[in-house]
């Protein structure tokens, strides 16, 4: 199975960065409240502390665990996909059974050179990992032509 571009472990975090905001704002306005209201300090000291844990998992560690476990192939009559953080998965789509495949990229992925592939199915579709745009649209084409063909076995 193939491993994913080290470029995913950045673009990883500063998405989770991203993600991050929200929680700064939570933090921000419970710390705001804690000092309105005159609550004790321990509130602010527990509020920042989440954040503070939540960062670490989130945008320390998380990114380098799903690069070490996130793996992906597509095989003959099958796209394999392995990922994961606590709770490992892997999920196999057969290729008779897909009817649309989609590659985008947003301007974070763009600019660590990263694309999302989503093969999709009548009753559920697949996310890839964040994998290089060239081996995307490569995969894209490949996966297309092996629709196709089983298309046209029928």
């Amino acid at each position: 199975m193939k491993r994913l571009s080290s470029e995913a472990v950045p673009y990883m975090r500063v998405r989770a960065m991203i993600d991050m905001l929200f929680w700064f704002i939570i933090a921000g306005a419970v710390t705001g409240l804690a000092l309105w209201f005159d609550w004790p300090v321990y509130v602010i000291w527990i509020a920042a502390g989440i954040f503070i844990l939540l960062f670490i998992i989130n945008v320390i560690i998380r990114p380098l665990i799903f690069y070490r476990v996130t793996r992906y192939e597509l095989a003959e009559e099958q796209i394999i996909v392995k990922k994961g953080f606590i709770i490992i998965r892997t999920t196999l789509i057969p290729i008779k059974r897909i009817q649309g495949v989609e590659l985008s990229t947003g301007p974070v992925s763009r600019r660590y050179g990263l694309s999302i592939l989503r093969a999709k199915t009548a009753s559920m579709g697949i996310d890839m990992p964040p994998i290089e745009i060239s081996e995307g649209r490569q995969l894209k084409k490949q996966i297309i032509d092996m629709v196709k063909e089983e298309i046209s076995d029928v």
